[in-house]
């Protein structure tokens, strides 16, 4: 049955086809009660109509469902509509891994990035019990953004008992029911247990994944044949031509790996996805020419700097000079720099530095210390294999403070020279374009710094005070008043001081910190969160790709991005951007909660749940993440936990209102409206005394089905400019409020429309 554009499937519209395939006909749909889109399979009638095959497919399902990885699909639902059955799953534009195998002259770089995802998604399926038995170019997305998605995980299998036919001759047809067991699989990429219909397991989907490489690397697939039959016959007879033969640029090391997958035995192979993983990380870390050299570094970890004064109040210093290389380093656009809050989660660690590059995921590490004596500096550092816990290189730098620019300047260049990193012109300047400073505007800076990354309301603003000290002995310190910019930002943000008055204190210091100097990326950030607030999509995306230009580590530019993308109904962006913004900065409490956010704000509560329960796990006392815990618990129902978690977010919170809120709108879910009015009233009457949001109180209304309210309030929240309207097109808040015509109305006044 096909579907045409505009028709109903349950409360799903029919956008568009997307294709077709073993599983059913696929649609673009959007969920009408969630206000996103999704992929839409309905499933073959036979299927549908068949109570046992489809009670085997739930439970499929389920298992599926519960998998959380950045590489696997999301199955949202099975649901019907009458005698349609059909799966609503995570809506991923791009295009399938077939088209980009047609070639075979991808690069090494481009055939791991393509088949390391896909190997760590075996991995974390298998890990659950979840076999796909059905892996093949066609299952599996390559997004707009470069990120590796597989498709139907573990469903194939009663699905294609309800369709399958006899043999053709088409070489990618599916095999039928034979009398050893039930046969499922694309014949080209089955294994020849499949294929004599023996029971699979996860070594099964490994030789399918070795297939999928071979044919990424050479163009052809490894069995070749004109009918299903002869493709058959030639996976359980012949042997594959060596990858070397045909791509002789190719380390002998990538063909032995390939070739350990695509062995007849299942005894031969990989014996789990894990150990695949790890051999073709090793790929990925070792140079082209397969020799035990370290030219493969692409990654690395800057570890904090030992305070070798032993003197607790210097540790700001070192701490600053360990965030000072770090953002050196992550300048460099083909080197994957681990951001400060991850990096100093290792201060005094007692691990070695294998477990720790490990752990975060990087083939180097630097590791050294700092002494600041009277205006004298004296760094030490050393940079580390971390495969073979080997030093590379040394060095010692002593200089006077004023030339502290240089210093860092001069450790990044020899960093780069050492691993052999090819530094594009425009690096080389922007690493060379150094100044002297002011010794002590600087202590101040690098104060402020340290402080700041507390995050709590009373760390930004003692940071704050340093910045602005900073800013008093030297007006032209640029990084100071950058610093002063994101400390305002964050008081908007947080319901620390009001909106626009800490939005206009922002960007007045942004502006000035780019004048004094243009190739600071961190003040571009601000500037493209402030535009992001004002509406300014298109101006916000501009500065914060900038930010990126000039600092491809930056983890904070690109979840920025990644919320402006979520505001504007670009999930799948979003999330992109989030998960890359989470792999520079791996132990980063906030960045955690703002993966979450993505997910909460796509409606996919659940996945959220796990990265705001991570991010306190990193830190318990960060409010934001119990809050926003929190209000993901309530929309699941779990009202007791919300309450638990609302009441943790404000005792940490102090004076800002946002678990306030939270309460008063757990107590409206759960049909308390006496308490939450009696709360909304001490909210409203508390805006003379203090920073109370009126987005918040916006948001309240709506949720009590104070309909007019609501707007009255939502016309304040724009008079005062208050940080939540961003929200304005997807928060589920205001879903009461959504179809009334003044909604759609301030949405386009506001510009949220155009983006």
């Amino acid at each position: 049955m096909a579907l045409t554009q505009g028709s109903k499937l349950g409360h799903y519209e029919i956008l568009g086809p997307l294709g077709a395939g073993g599983m059913g006909e696929v649609y673009r749909a959007r969920d009408t009660r969630l206000g996103r889109e999704v992929a839409v399979k309905l499933l073959p009638p036979a299927l549908a109509a068949d109570p046992d095959r489809l009670a085997r497919l739930e439970r499929e399902a389920r298992a599926v469902a519960a998998l959380n990885h950045p590489n696997i699909v999301v199955l949202h639902s099975i649901e019907e509509d009458g005698p349609l059955r059909f799966l609503t799953m995570e809506l991923v534009e791009g295009e399938t891994l077939d088209r980009r195998s047609a070639s075979g002259h991808l690069a090494l770089k481009e055939i791991l990035d393509l088949a390391l995802p896909l190997a760590e998604a075996l991995a974390a399926a298998h890990e659950r019990g979840v076999v796909h038995r059905d892996l093949k170019p066609g299952n599996v997305m390559v997004s707009r953004g470069g990120r590796v998605k597989v498709l139907d995980f573990g469903l194939a299998k009663q699905a294609e008992s309800a369709t399958s036919g006899p043999l053709d001759s088409r070489a990618s047809t599916r095999l039928a029911l034979t009398a050893a067991g039930e046969v499922v699989g694309t014949v080209p990429y089955m294994a020849p247990e499949q294929i004599r219909g023996e029971p699979v397991d996860p070594r099964t989907d490994l030789f399918a994944l070795g297939v999928i490489v071979y044919e990424l690397t050479t163009g052809q697939r490894p069995f070749a044949g004109a009918t299903a039959a002869d493709i058959s016959s030639a996976i359980l007879r012949d042997a594959p031509e060596p990858i070397r033969k045909r791509r002789a640029d190719l380390p002998e090391a990538f063909g032995r790996v390939i070739e350990k997958c695509l062995q007849k035995s299942v005894a031969s192979r990989f014996q789990n996805a894990q150990e695949l993983v790890e051999a073709l990380r090793a790929l990925r870390q070792s140079p082209p020419n397969g020799t035990t050299s370290d030219e493969g570094i692409h990654s690395l970890a800057v570890l904090p700097l030992e305070n070798v004064s032993h003197d607790p109040t210097q540790e700001y210093f070192a701490d600053g000079m360990t965030e000072a290389l770090i953002s050196d380093l992550a300048r460099l656009r083909n080197l994957r720099v681990i951001s400060r809050t991850s990096a100093m989660k290792y201060k005094g660690a007692q691990k070695s530095l294998p477990e720790i590059a490990r752990e975060l995921n990087v083939d180097s590490i630097i590791e050294g210390s700092a002494l600041l004596v009277g205006k004298r500096v004296r760094i030490n550092v050393q940079l580390v294999s971390a495969r073979r816990d080997e030093m590379l290189w040394s060095n010692r730098y002593d200089r006077d403070l004023e030339n502290v620019l240089d210093l860092q300047s001069e450790v990044a260049e020899a960093v780069a020279k050492e691993i052999a990193l090819r530094v594009t012109p425009a690096e080389a300047r922007r690493l060379a374009r150094r100044k002297e400073v002011n010794p002590e505007a600087h202590l101040e800076f690098l104060r402020g710094q340290h402080i700041a990354a507390g995050t709590s309301p009373q760390a930004i603003e003692l940071s704050l005070r340093h910045f602005q000290r900073a800013i008093e002995l030297d007006p032209t310190f640029a990084p100071a008043w950058a610093g002063i910019a994101d400390c305002h930002h964050t008081r908007a943000a947080r319901g620390m001081a009001p909106p626009a008055e800490a939005i206009a204190q922002s960007h007045a210091a942004a502006t000035r910190a780019l004048a004094l100097d243009d190739s600071l990326a961190d003040a571009y950030m601000v500037l493209g969160a402030i535009e992001s607030r004002e509406m300014n999509m298109a101006e916000a995306i501009q500065h914060l790709k900038k930010a990126l230009e000039l600092n491809p580590g930056l983890a904070s530019a690109h979840y920025t991005l990644g919320r402006i993308y979520y505001c504007i109904e670009r999930h799948a962006e979003a999330q992109e951007l989030m998960l890359e913004a989470l792999s520079l900065d791996p132990l980063s409490m906030i960045i955690h909660t703002t993966v979450g956010d993505a997910y909460y704000y796509a409606r996919e509560y659940e996945k959220s749940v796990d990265y705001y329960r991570r991010a306190i796990a990193l830190d318990p006392r960060f409010d934001g993440a119990h809050t926003d815990l929190a209000r993901s618990l309530e929309a699941l129902g779990l009202f007791d936990e919300a309450h638990a978690q609302y009441e943790e977010g404000r005792q940490l919170a102090g004076t800002v209102a946002g678990p306030s809120f939270g309460l008063a709108h757990l107590a409206a879910s759960r049909g308390d409206v006496a308490e939450s009015r009696r709360m909304l009233k001490e909210l409203t009457e508390a805006r003379s005394k203090r920073v109370v949001s009126s987005w918040g109180i916006a948001a309240l209304h709506a949720s009590l089905g104070d309909v007019d309210e609501a707007f009255e309030w939502l016309e304040v929240a724009v008079k005062e400019g208050a940080t939540g309207l961003v929200f304005l097109r997807v928060h589920p808040r205001l879903d009461p409020i959504r179809r009334d015509p003044r909604y759609t109305a301030l949405v386009t006044r506001l510009g949220l429309d155009r983006a």
